[in-house]
């Protein structure tokens, strides 16, 4: 008896790996994918380690992982929280009038990268704390690509077996050195405008802005933190990866040729069971019962709505002012709303709103909304499986119906992407200023009856539909 209590204690100890998750705290959704990739493993029984350097401390108090209870933190110099913080106040506002082509996002890159130059001499100076990891005799290492200092600690610590992983739908020069196809004459790259339906110009466009990218930023070289200090080519490592990880759904992506290397855990950091069972509470279970029909209006945390140029708010308020008979819950970062709605009774102005939960719940009819992955993912997976849902009537099982109205960076693939399935409605931001092309919009997806939404989704499978 002794024995078989001594091999049920050691089998399971065998089955279980030892994980390094490197995840700097830079920005929000970034975390939110990679404490979700350690929160999985730990679930199922590994040993992980969540090593977390701040670099933007605006993020320092949020707990990103439940499960994962060896979390490590390491404090910024005072050179990369200037950086760090830059980089977060970068101005987006531009884009909400201007296209935010690779030509206009290259400085903020060039950001981005600084900060990472300056992160990895921060590493450098505490290598008695990657002393101590490297004791813990890791099995695998996953970090995000993008990450470049990632290298730097995955050669210190001398740990042969690493994912590295995208918290966007892919990197094109990760699947390059993998060998994957990335064909740009038919998908449309991380922040294209474009769809898979592409004219021939923009084919042209959507394959010359690799190589464009590649040249004025190419990937630069980091010194190994070890004897004898050798560069780190990273475009030679990234072939030896066991896997990849990427944020991407091959049900709602757009379809393309991918090695079984490549693992898509799209939408990961959904959390199912919360997005079927979450209620709003008092206050919002009011607002949502004040009209026949509810439409949540939000742009994210990083294109603010009051930034928003004066004409666009005023004529989005004029249109939404015509349907008195519906509630709106506009997401609005600032008190000062006289001067584009007063009078108007029917919308509300939040600073925050439970998105999850509103979003979840039957009496919301409509999502108007910017397009950014997170969002996308959060409403792809609220259907329920073979739900037939007329938009005119409440029905408690569906996928709310959406405006997407697409901004910056990789928010006008991803809106494109769903379109695709005809699960939205795709607007222009130059349009903003068209309260009668809003309202249009608005009636259409709020009463029409010709139009029918049918949502299956068995898991992670999402199939939508409109029907005519």
């Amino acid at each position: 008896m002794k024995y078989v209590i001594f091999l049920l204690t050691i089998f399971p100890l065998s089955l279980s790996y030892n994980f390094l998750v490197f995840c700097p705290l830079f920005g929000h959704s970034h975390t939110t994918f990679f404490a979700k990739i350690a929160d999985t493993l730990s679930d199922a029984g590994h040993n992980v380690t969540f090593f977390t350097p701040t670099v933007t401390r605006k993020y320092t108090k949020i707990n990103y992982v439940r499960s994962t209870k060896n979390v490590i933190h390491l404090e910024p110099s005072e050179k990369l929280a200037l950086i760090g913080d830059k980089f977060q106040m970068s101005d987006p506002s531009k884009f909400w009038k201007q296209d935010s082509s690779i030509y206009e996002i290259l400085p903020m890159i060039d950001t981005f990268f600084e900060m990472f130059v300056e992160l990895t001499k921060v590493l450098e100076e505490n290598l008695e704390l990657l002393d101590k990891l490297k004791e813990e005799n890791f099995d695998v290492m996953i970090f995000e690509n993008i990450v470049p200092p990632a290298y730097s600690v995955l050669d210190y610590l001398q740990i042969e077996t690493f994912i590295p992983s995208t918290s966007i739908a892919f990197d094109n020069s990760l699947l390059y050195s993998i060998g994957e196809p990335f064909m740009p004459s038919a998908i449309p790259f991380p922040i294209s405008e474009f769809s898979d339906r592409m004219s021939f110009s923009e084919r042209l466009v959507n394959s010359i802005s690799i190589p464009i990218m590649n040249t004025f930023l190419p990937k630069r070289e980091f010194k190994s933190f070890r004897p004898p200090y050798s560069f780190i080519k990273m475009a030679s490592l990234e072939p030896l990866s066991s896997f990849i990880f990427t944020n991407s759904n091959p049900y709602i992506d757009y379809p393309r040729p991918t090695l079984e290397k490549n693992v898509q855990i799209g939408g990961i950091s959904v959390d199912i069971e919360k997005l079927r069972n979450v209620k709003v509470d008092e206050k919002w279970d009011r607002i949502l019962n004040m009209r026949s029909k509810t439409v949540l209006i939000s742009f994210g945390s990083f294109m603010l709505s009051k930034d928003m140029p004066l004409e666009y708010k005023k004529a989005l308020a004029r249109a939404m002012a015509t349907f008195p008979e519906v509630a709106f819950i506009w997401k609005y970062e600032s008190d000062d709303t006289t001067s584009f709605a007063q009078g108007i009774k029917n919308i509300r102005f939040p600073k925050w709103i439970p998105q999850t939960a509103l979003l979840a719940d039957s009496r919301l009819s409509a999502f108007f909304t910017h397009g950014g992955l997170g969002s996308v993912n959060e409403v792809s997976y609220l259907g329920k499986p073979t739900t037939l849902v007329n938009l005119e009537s409440t029905v408690s099982s569906f996928v709310p119906s959406q405006f997407q109205c697409p901004i910056f960076a990789d928010q006008m693939r991803n809106a494109k992407m769903l379109t695709r399935h005809n699960g939205s409605i795709v607007i222009s931001k130059y349009e903003l200023a068209d309260s009668n092309k809003i309202e249009e919009v608005l009636r259409i997806i709020l009463f029409d009856k010709s139009t029918v939404l049918t949502s299956s989704i068995p898991g992670s499978i999402l199939s939508t539909h409109v029907i005519h």
